[in-house]
């Protein structure tokens, strides 16, 4: 009986229930922040803002490193391989709110980081590409 609710609630299948297990996002808050906007309360609009605050996350993250990059630069104490990353973010334009898109449907749901550019985030970024995939219970695929 409580599947059942659940899933009318979610309008989703069993197996689609499955798609939270491993997200590590705080559901209530997703969820209260979703009522919040108005917005409908289904298992793809719950998945859409993990995905959609997991990848503000790694901009944020990623907009740090450069600013500390860049503070480092300046001031004239940036190592050769501060100096590596940040000619590679620079040159590479990384901007995970372009380089990180997710499609929603149920089972058929993925993250997926450009191809061209997701060695780079994995070098560069590699606990923040872990912290992503812990955030959202997803693989980045690319």
């Amino acid at each position: 009986m409580r599947n059942d609710l659940i899933r009318a609630v979610l309008d989703c299948g069993t197996d689609d229930l499955n798609l939270l297990d491993d997200a590590g996002a705080d559901m209530f808050k997703i969820v209260e922040q979703m009522r919040f906007e108005g917005q409908e309360i289904t298992l793809n609009g719950i998945m859409a803002e993990i995905f959609r605050e997991g990848i503000f996350r790694m901009n944020e993250d990623v907009k740090a490193a450069r600013k500390r990059l860049e503070t480092e630069e300046y001031e004239g104490t940036l190592t050769e391989a501060g100096y590596e990353q940040l000619e590679a973010i620079r040159q590479h334009d990384l901007r995970p709110q372009n380089d990180f898109t997710f499609y929603v449907n149920c089972l058929d749901t993925h993250l997926n980081c450009d191809s061209s550019k997701k060695r780079l985030y994995e070098e560069i970024f590699e606990q923040e590409m872990q912290d992503l995939m812990d955030y959202t219970g997803f693989n980045i695929e690319g």
